[in-house]
């Protein structure tokens, strides 16, 4: 990736040297790479079976104005990662700043429908705030697994 674009060859021989060498785990997001990320790993996946990798996208709560769109975007998402399901599908980012928007939306509840319709099998959240807010999220739903971005110099 140079920028804001995705150098599709070297993106290929990333993905073919982890598939031959068992490291099938793909993590994209919707802003990713200025929202090209889940684009050019759809295309390089589609050279694969669907059931060899393992693929995790997050959802971009700063789009969020509604619960509809946290399905339009979801299907969205889908389409561009040319996959009929995720296998791991996060609420991305929640922090302080993010949070009342993530509740506004009733994100959780949307996710849980589309888990339950089979359109990703574990339903998780990445995390950037403090343990606050963290203990708040964990409370007040049943997640499958978190992403906890933790950085070892910063105090908060």
């Amino acid at each position: 990736m140079q920028g804001d674009e995705v150098d599709m060859q070297e993106l290929e021989r990333m993905v073919e040297y982890c598939m031959q060498h068992g490291a099938n785990y793909f993590d994209t997001a919707y802003m990713y790479v200025d929202a090209k990320s889940e684009i050019a790993i759809g295309k390089v996946l589609k050279n694969y079976k669907r059931e060899d990798f393992i693929l995790a996208d997050k959802s971009p709560i700063y789009k969020m104005s509604s619960r509809e769109d946290v399905r339009k975007i979801f299907e969205e998402q889908l389409k561009k990662c040319q996959v009929d399901h995720f296998d791991f599908y996060m609420a991305h980012n929640i922090n302080k700043n993010t949070f009342d928007i993530y509740k506004q939306v009733e994100m959780y509840d949307e996710l849980l429908k589309l888990k339950q319709e089979g359109k990703f099998k574990y339903l998780g959240f990445s995390f950037h705030g403090t343990p606050d807010i963290l203990r708040e999220v964990v409370k007040d739903h049943k997640w499958d697994f978190a992403q906890l971005q933790i950085s070892l110099d910063n105090p908060n």
